[in-house]
């Protein structure tokens, strides 16, 4: 490199799409990481601001916090927005939501909800109430829980009967799940006589009920045998004239329920649930029979004192279960639950957050608690730990945690609310809300972590960036759009990523400060430098101006900011003034050569800002900077 008219780098462009890395100093990070940005996000090695967000109801769901939002896919491919505020069940209709009417004050205000899907219907608790289902319409129970009322019996008539007979009653649902048996019968003597069994019980309309079973002992006997389906749910009385040898199936005798989970997952044609009552075990339903949940039906998880289950998550053909300081891979060769072998999983980390784990190439990652502190992001691969590492200009650190580069910011994250941790993937990207700083008591900050932008950089695996100015409480994909719930009491959803650069009007504030670079060889010291001009190829986003701010050696204060007007000069027929303006389509980028003044040091650092204004974005595909060497100092 000569002494005057030098470039850095000399060949190609310096890159912005390593993402934050403030976890060390910002003159040895990699070239193409930045220690503090904000509200961007990177494509083709490049930075810009970030999508916006803006209300999608009209109309605030109450004065409520999110305590859930789902999407409903139903088996014609249309699908349902569901939210749930203020202890109720909403569903998303053109641009308003409107409770459901069975679902209204069912669930507890402020606690968060969960939601699966399976045989076209979603099931949700919230681990305070019994379990309920929702396939579209009908809004009910989601096990099938027995009658609680006996029924009478007399003689009726002449008949077959002769003998002692005692009776009892099952309740369906409408996919023809049955309970358990419900109390039996006063004993009814009969004598050659036919039998009316009365007041057969009714469920209510939320048990979900579309038909009942009666069961009777044979003459003298114990076991219960099918007597007659009763195709209603409004019948309650039987006229029983069947001979003991007529007499079908035994009844029904570990037909349970499920557990009021707070936590639910799909895999293999189960259903797996956690039981806040028994936080050490794992439930599961009958094998494609989501409804079931027989006594033998566990898995034994923890140590059922301070090592509790927090979340279950799907890896691969496994389940992942990640307890307060362990986590587990249930292995499943089969869907026959006497083949699944337990496994503990080699990692030092928990977690506390059931809804922040997301899956990304092959890893499932999720928010990590090592002695019972939070302490980032890890990732797991196969039965351990996948290592990450962070790239400087001299060596390579290595971690157990993907949040390593951020590691300053995640001491930062609030312990009391790990439990509302909130992530999804969109388009190669996840998003992980949670409650940022000293004081704050709801998510309002979103951490990115891009995971694809290795195909451009090969430097870093992934790349991490914060954006501030939300609050969600939790995502969803719906018809192929982003979408958030207020953590906030707003009532209100919002969709994400939109193509206009405000928050619902308000600015975002989008900037990216590059590495703090010395140009330098590797010869032990840093010589002084006569910086002249910077060549960056931007966006030109629209008729207004972006900043770019440079300074020096290590310098704290704001800099010197030059206005870049981003205007692509595009003027048509019946817009252009003559004598003025230019005719033609304009262009979408330039490379704009920026000069740096009187700039003077070992070292100098770049910022790029959308100016914290409404409507306003930046996108910087790269740059390079030029400077004459002075010599040591």
């Amino acid at each position: 490199m000569s002494a005057f008219k030098s470039v850095y780098p000399s060949k190609n462009r310096i890159q912005h799409d390593g993402g934050k890395n403030n976890k060390f100093e910002r003159s040895i990070i990699a070239d193409n990481e930045s220690p503090d940005c904000a509200n961007v996000r990177f494509s083709n090695g490049g930075v810009g601001t970030r999508g916006g967000s803006s209300k999608l109801n009209t109309a605030a769901i109450g004065s409520f916090v999110g305590d859930g939002l789902y999407t409903r896919h139903a088996s014609d491919g249309s699908q349902t927005m569901v939210a749930f505020a203020g202890g109720t069940m909403w569903t998303l209709g053109g641009t308003s939501f409107t409770a459901v009417a069975s679902g209204t004050s069912v669930f507890t205000a402020g606690v968060r909800v969960s939601a699966v899907e399976y045989e076209n219907h979603m099931f949700i608790g919230n681990g305070g109430v019994i379990p309920y289902k929702y396939n579209g319409s009908a809004f009910t129970r989601h096990g099938v829980y027995p009658p609680t009322a006996t029924s009478t019996v007399a003689s009726q008539a002449t008949g077959v009967l002769t003998g002692d007979y005692i009776y009892k009653v099952t309740y369906r649902n409408a996919i023809l799940a049955e309970s358990d048996v419900g109390p039996v019968t006063a004993t009814f003597a009969a004598a050659s006589a036919t039998a009316r069994i009365s007041a057969i019980p009714v469920a209510p309309t939320s048990f979900g009920v579309g038909s009942r079973r009666l069961y009777r002992t044979a003459a003298g006997g114990s076991t219960f045998k099918l007597v007659t389906t009763i195709a209603d749910n409004t019948t309650t009385t039987f006229d029983d004239n069947v001979a003991d040898a007529s007499l079908g199936a035994n009844a029904p005798t570990d037909n349970g329920v499920p557990p009021m989970y707070s936590i639910a997952c799909y895999h293999q044609n189960r259903l797996f649930v956690n039981d806040p009552s028994q936080p050490n075990l794992i439930w599961y339903s009958e094998l494609g029979e989501p409804y079931t949940f027989k006594s033998t039906n566990f898995i034994p998880m923890g140590d059922a004192t301070s090592d509790l289950v927090k979340s279950i998550q799907v890896m691969e053909n496994n389940l992942l279960v990640t307890c307060a300081s362990t986590p587990f891979m249930v292995y499943m060769p089969t869907t026959d639950s006497s083949d699944w072998v337990v496994t503990r999983v080699q990692s030092p980390f928990g977690t506390k957050s059931p809804y922040g784990f997301f899956a990304f190439n092959k890893n499932i990652m999720f928010p990590a608690v090592q002695n019972e502190k939070f302490v980032g992001f890890a990732a797991i691969n196969g039965i351990g730990i996948q290592p990450s590492a962070t790239f400087l200009t001299v060596s390579t650190a290595g971690s157990l945690l993907q949040s390593e580069p951020i590691e300053p910011d995640m001491f930062l994250v609030q312990e009391t609310y790990l439990g509302n941790i909130s992530s999804i993937v969109f388009q190669n990207i996840a998003y992980i809300a949670l409650t940022y700083d000293t004081g704050n008591t709801t998510n309002n900050r979103i951490y990115t972590y891009d995971f694809s932008i290795d195909n451009v950089s090969k430097k870093q695996k992934a790349a991490w960036s914060p954006d501030t100015g939300i609050n969600p409480a939790q995502f969803t994909i719906y018809n192929g759009s982003l979408y958030f719930i207020s953590s906030t009491a707003t009532g209100f959803v919002y969709r994400y990523e939109t193509t206009s650069y405000n928050d619902d009007g308000a600015a975002i504030n989008s900037y990216f400060w590059t590495k703090e670079f010395s140009a330098d060889n590797d010869d032990g010291g840093a010589s002084f430098k006569d910086f002249r001009y910077v060549k960056a190829l931007i966006d030109l986003a629209g008729a207004y101006f972006m900043n770019f701010v440079h300074r020096v050696d290590s310098d704290k204060g704001d800099g010197n900011t030059v206005a870049i007007d981003l205007d692509p000069g595009s003027n048509l027929w019946g817009t252009l003034v003559w004598g003025r303006d230019n005719w033609g389509g304009g262009q979408d980028q330039r490379d704009e050569r920026i000069y740096l003044g009187s700039d003077r040091g070992e070292r100098i650092q770049f910022k790029f800002s959308n100016q914290n204004r409404a409507d306003q974005r930046f996108k910087s595909h790269g740059m390079k900077f030029y400077f004459n060497t002075k010599g040591w100092r």
